[in-house]
């Protein structure tokens, strides 16, 4: 098929590129393997077909087929270029698989196959759809779990998923190019009508049931997953909201009394963080007037036993003194204190993610949250959110005033921690991002944008006056845990039900050609019966008329040998009787006539004796004496055209055009005298019978060679014969011209010699008015003594 080096690896990637995007489309979530993987199957038959030397298209055609794998699409080509390895060592593994499956199906059953036994059915499967497609399931699988895109609790899920899809592959669409393009020619196209429809009828059926199972599986899990979904958001927001009704508490503490100490809130806070663990911690931030700093700052100075002062954080990170202003927003009581003891005095309106907070809270008397932001207190670069609730009091004037603002403090990342264990997620996988579409929190650190997620759900998550998005995926553990046997049993079912399916037919399309092959060949053992039982009957009916011919010229040999003998006794006695007349004396006119008479008749009956005599020496021909002929080495172009050249004087004064066509390699060893006869009886034959007085023909031998023999066609296009007489041209005697001399003797010879001294066949072909034509096969060499 592929004969080129460079053009047939290219070729290959592309087919493997086309069979592998096309595969996918049947991926097994998370999308690593497939239910029937093609590739693989022509991966495998390409390079038993064509060499090993084509496996760097079976690497470039699986590495493209994988790149995605690298996240192609979703990154940066600098985050991109590192992770091309992983597409890189799967398409090692598929080439490897390839080279492997060659390998042990040419060790184990031998190429060029013919699969029709039960035998090398099975070894195929074992070893070229079984072990052979070992390397690419365990070195793909391997890769994506160490790259970390594959759970360890999915690894033989998609081990054995791979090793299946590669299985079905190399079974169905490698016999499929088998049966096209694989040798013996003979034996594979036989199959070209029934099996390609046969594998991939069962091809449509494993997908077919395949994708039905699919889609009752996915909408199985699909429900386990919006349940399981529906609890993880629920219990989040009733735990946020229940942390945020805990800040209406201290609200309520603040609201209802004017002197709340130190000590008094350590108290109330306790309780509150003891229940509410998802709390860094909690604030009362009051609200100061620019004279009432100094008074603040000795009371904070007093309680603390230490200097405070108000601060703010500096461009650079560190906190600082704040500068003098008409108001201030101040961390008064914190806790737990212990860990936030460096955000107490803290002046909160100094920052702008923080003050934007607190004037929403202010103006809408509800709870305001930040966005993310650095806790004042956080030493590392981990962010988080605080929720403010202002606090009014009646002012003397009858009116509220604004006093303060309670204050929750979350790290994002703790509270969803706390909120959501990985036992009560049960893999699922949880992402919350703010207003602004930033990362708040992400559950499943392995799979950061939730890449080949089955199922995905986003919700609306209210936290204070803010909307987060709370988005569920289902990772694989989800997976795995809601995971039930059906596909399993789908495929072994398919891989079984292909593996007997596709034997049962590779044997019976091998074992119906192999019983072709014999009926054609008992066909044409019975017809060579039958030509050699017509010749056998033929040669038994000559050698019979022969044997006959020859012992009447025997018996009758004697007695015209001894009439020759006596008539020639006769006209010598009757010359001496003439003779002894006298001369002087004359004879009786009646004595004179006498003897002219017996004279006369003395000549007649000798010389039609003496004709007899000839005839009789004819009919001993008939039967040829063998153990006379030589056998010798001849060129039979030359020899052939030596006796065309003897014969010439004859041919040429008819005027007839007579053509030799003959190879001049050709040696034969035979009887070359047998050979010159035959020849010249079928000229003379022709000569004689074959062409009207007057008229000019075209005689020709034609001279072929094959593997066990020459051929010798002798023909004319003369009046021909009859096919009733057709039949007897060969018998003695038999002659069209009985009036004209012939003798019916001369086909009889060339027969005789041709069957006997030159151990050939010789068969005649004709029709009146489209001459005779004479085929003569003879062995390329005889024995010496011929039998």
């Amino acid at each position: 098929m592929f004969k080129q080096g460079f053009l047939g690896v290219v070729l290959v990637a592309v087919l493997y590129l086309i069979a592998g995007k096309l595969a996918l489309l049947l991926a097994i979530p998370p999308g690593y393997a497939t239910a029937i993987w093609p590739a693989a199957g022509v991966a495998l038959a390409l390079l038993l077909l064509n060499g090993y030397h084509l496996w760097p298209g079976v690497l470039l055609g699986s590495f493209f087929v994988n790149i995605d794998l690298a996240g192609f699409q979703n990154e940066a080509w600098g985050d991109f270029y590192p992770t091309l390895w992983l597409p890189l060592v799967i398409s090692i593994g598929a080439s490897v698989q390839a080279v492997v499956g060659v390998w042990l199906l040419k060790r184990f059953v031998g190429y060029p196959f013919e699969l029709d036994t039960v035998q090398s059915v099975w070894r195929f499967i074992l070893y070229g759809c079984g072990i052979g497609c070992i390397p690419g399931a365990t070195v793909g699988a391997s890769a994506l779990w160490f790259a970390g895109k594959l759970a360890a609790e999915n690894y033989w899920f998609n081990w054995f998923t791979w090793w299946v899809g590669d299985g079905l592959g190399v079974m169905i669409f490698a016999t499929l190019m088998f049966v096209f393009y694989a040798q013996p020619k003979e034996v594979w196209r036989s199959r070209s009508r029934i099996l390609p429809a046969v594998l991939l009828g069962a091809t449509f059926i494993i997908v077919s049931l395949y994708v039905t199972a699919s889609r009752w599986e996915l909408a199985r899990q699909q429900a386990d997953f919006n349940g399981r979904s529906e609890q993880v958001f629920q219990r989040a927001q009733s735990v946020i909201d229940a942390h945020l009704a805990t800040l209406y508490s201290v609200q309520g503490l603040f609201a209802a009394s004017k002197e709340v100490t130190q000590a008094d809130f350590r108290v109330f806070a306790s309780g509150i963080l003891s229940r509410n663990p998802g709390f860094q911690a909690v604030a009362w931030n009051v609200r100061v007037a620019g004279e009432e700093r100094q008074l603040l700052e000795s009371q904070m100075s007093a309680e603390m036993r230490t200097p405070v002062f108000i601060t703010r954080r500096a461009d650079n990170g560190e906190l600082v003194l704040q500068e003098k202003s008409d108001d201030y927003v101040v961390i008064r009581y914190i806790e737990p204190l212990g860990k936030n003891l460096s955000a107490l005095a803290y002046d909160i309106g100094s920052a702008d993610l923080p003050r934007k907070a607190l004037l929403r809270a202010a103006g809408t008397r509800a709870p305001a949250v930040t966005d993310p932001i650095r806790l004042v207190q956080e030493s590392g670069s981990q962010q988080g959110v605080v929720i403010y609730l202002p606090v009014y009091m009646s002012s003397a004037g009858g009116g509220d005033a604004l006093t303060g603002y309670v204050s929750g403090v979350f790290r994002v990342t703790d509270l969803m921690g706390f909120l959501l264990t990985p036992d009560f997620l049960h893999g699922v996988s949880v992402s919350v991002f703010d207003a602004a579409g930033g990362a708040l929190y992400r559950s499943d650190h392995t799979d950061p944008l939730g890449r080949g997620a089955l199922f995905v759900e986003r919700r609306v998550l209210r936290v204070a006056d803010q909307e987060w998005l709370f988005q569920t995926d289902a990772n694989q553990s989800f997976l795995v845990g809601t995971r039930s046997v059906v596909p399993w049993g789908m495929l072994a079912a398919g891989l079984l039900f292909t593996g007997l399916l596709g034997m049962s037919f590779l044997v019976l399309t091998g074992q119906k050609h192999r019983s072709e092959v014999v009926g054609d060949e008992l066909k044409f053992m019975l017809a060579q019966l039958q030509e050699t039982q017509e010749h056998l009957v033929e040669a038994e009916k000559m050698a019979s008329l022969g044997g006959l011919v020859a012992g009447f010229a025997h018996e009758l040999n004697t007695p015209l040998g001894i009439a020759i003998t006596a008539e020639s006794t006769l006209s010598a006695d009757l010359q001496r009787l003439h003779e002894m007349l006298p001369a002087s004396s004359e004879p009786s006119v009646e004595l004179s006539e006498l003897l002219q008479r017996l004279q006369e008749a003395s000549r007649i009956v000798l010389a039609n004796i003496q004709r007899a005599g000839s005839l009789i020496s004819s009919f001993k021909q008939v039967s040829v004496d063998q153990a006379t002929a030589e056998t010798r080495d001849i060129n039979l172009h030359e020899y052939l055209s030596d006796v065309f050249v003897h014969l010439s004087p004859s041919y040429r004064r008819s005027g007839h055009e007579v053509v030799l066509d003959c190879p001049r390699t050709i040696s034969l060893r035979t009887v070359p005298g047998g050979l010159a006869q035959v020849v010249i009886n079928l000229l003379n034959n022709s000569l004689i019978h074959a062409f009207s007085e007057g008229e000019h023909g075209r005689i020709s031998l034609t001279v072929s060679q094959h593997e066990s023999g020459v051929n010798l066609v002798f023909s004319d296009n003369g009046i021909g014969m009859a096919a009733e007489h057709a039949k007897k041209v060969f018998e003695p005697f038999f002659t069209t011209r009985r009036g004209a001399g012939g003798t019916g003797l001369g086909l009889h010879l060339v027969y005789n010699i041709v069957r006997q001294q030159l151990q050939g066949q010789i068969k005649v072909s004709t029709q009146l008015g489209r001459g005779m034509h004479f085929d003569i096969a003879l062995p390329l060499a005889i024995n010496k003594f011929v039998a």
